[in-house]
């Protein structure tokens, strides 16, 4: 697992990891210990080997990455759906930390990205060659983007992560809601932030990233933005791993 490198205007308090599979190795014991009970049913209910590790692999690390934030053990970790639908960690009573999370695994890569300070979202798609692009541009792109001139529009793979980290950030159904919002090429020296557009005034104001990825992927993270990048802070921390 390795701490990604993220451009300087991401908020310092969110930080990514990336997994990379050994799809053909079975689970590590020390991961299936630190799994709750459910979570090893789950895992065993894949029928295909490769899923079993996406699942279990990336789950224990989740675990491992919260449990280093909270101060607890990563076995002793609870999770709970919150009423958007959203994966949350109970919080130990009397936490004055609110650390949220988001991951997505595809191929043979996972990642797991960490807020201690308001939603995250993130992303990773494997940019499949033999995928009826123009049929699902039809699903995925808005109204603006059709009419989006050919400079400002991202890759179809690039604007599809973009748009999932942004949505699961929010915490609403990605199929329902990628019409809903826009995404444009990063403006001339902004450090990989896309331009962002959506139709839905209530939700918070967001930011997303593209991400470096595998050859033959596309990642982003989206999270909500409530003050100004602090790259200073980014870098100390990332030192300190």
């Amino acid at each position: 697992m390795q701490q990604l490198a993220l451009p300087d205007s991401v908020p310092a308090h969110v930080q990514v990891w990336r997994l990379d599979l050994d799809l053909a190795a079975p689970v590590a014991d020390a991961d299936w210990a630190v799994l709750a009970e459910d979570e090893g049913a789950r895992a065993l209910r894949y029928a295909k080997a490769e899923d079993r590790v996406r699942y279990a692999t990336t789950r224990a690390a989740l675990r491992r990455l919260l449990a280093s934030r909270t101060r607890r053990r990563p076995q002793d970790l609870r999770f709970f759906v919150d009423a958007r639908g959203k994966p949350q960690h109970a919080q130990p009573c009397g936490a004055d930390l609110r650390v949220e999370f988001n991951v997505s695994h595809a191929g043979s890569h996972a990642l797991i990205a960490i807020s201690d300070c308001g939603a995250v979202g993130v992303d990773i798609e494997r940019c499949d060659p033999s995928l009826d692009v123009p049929s699902l541009e039809l699903q995925v792109l808005s109204a603006r983007e059709r009419q989006m001139d050919a400079g400002r529009q991202p890759g179809f793979f690039e604007r599809w992560v973009a748009k999932e980290a942004v949505l699961k950030a929010v915490g609403v159904g990605v199929a329902d809601h990628l019409q809903r919002l826009s995404v444009e090429q990063p403006a001339a020296g902004d450090d990989c932030r896309y331009r962002l557009h959506d139709a839905e005034p209530a939700w918070p104001r967001l930011g997303a990233w593209r991400l470096d990825a595998p050859a033959g992927y596309a990642a982003a993270v989206a999270c909500a933005l409530h003050d100004e990048p602090r790259p200073f802070l980014r870098r100390a921390a990332a030192a300190q791993c």
